[in-house]
């Protein structure tokens, strides 16, 4: 639980100081937090986040069925984010908005200000993709974990240009990394 608080600080650091900067340089705290996606997404946001959770549950469920059984429950079962208690669900939540603050809140927002959606949203989805290749050195038999992963990335960052706010990307997070572990007690 700790290391997550610590990921969550770390990774929130470069949203914290980008949107320093902007106020710094005459914008507005509104703006500011925008430029990051701490906004409140609308309800229907947070409904797709739902409805898009149950896909990529389903679809993530399906690619861990190609994972050999003795990767998932030996002892690599935390690597690949299987919470054990609710302080395990807890680190996976906390986990989840480190990532989020970090890929979304700040990379795709200066990516997407830079490149536009497109090429901005596939930039950060190969950003995001990278960190998760190391599971390749868990066991290389995680492979069909990496286009989900990529798929995840991009969905994510489209859900955050949609919303304009990281909050639906976050709740999608946490519960695409929670629910396999919940619905198969993998």
């Amino acid at each position: 639980m700790s290391s997550a608080i610590f990921e969550l600080v770390i990774f929130s650091l470069p949203s914290l100081i980008w949107r320093r900067r902007l106020v710094r340089s005459g914008g507005s705290h509104t703006q500011a937090l925008g430029a990051i996606g701490l906004r409140r997404g609308t309800r229907s946001d947070y409904a797709l986040a739902l409805a898009l959770a149950i896909l990529g549950t389903a679809v993530g469920s399906l690619l861990l069925g190609l994972v050999p059984s003795h990767i998932l429950h030996g002892g690599s079962k935390n690597i690949v984010g299987a919470p054990s208690d609710a302080a395990g669900c807890t680190a996976v939540v906390l986990l989840a908005l480190a990532e989020e603050m970090l890929f979304r809140g700040f990379l795709a927002g200066l990516l997407f200000r830079r490149f536009g959606f497109r090429s901005g949203n596939l930039l950060q989805s190969l950003i995001f993709l990278a960190p998760h290749t190391l599971l390749l050195l868990v066991s290389p038999a995680l492979w069909p974990l990496l286009p989900l992963q990529m798929v995840a990335g991009w969905v994510l960052g489209w859900l955050r240009a949609r919303s304009d706010s990281i909050g639906p990307c976050w709740l999608l997070h946490a519960l695409i990394n929670l629910m396999p572990a919940i619905l198969l007690g993998l």
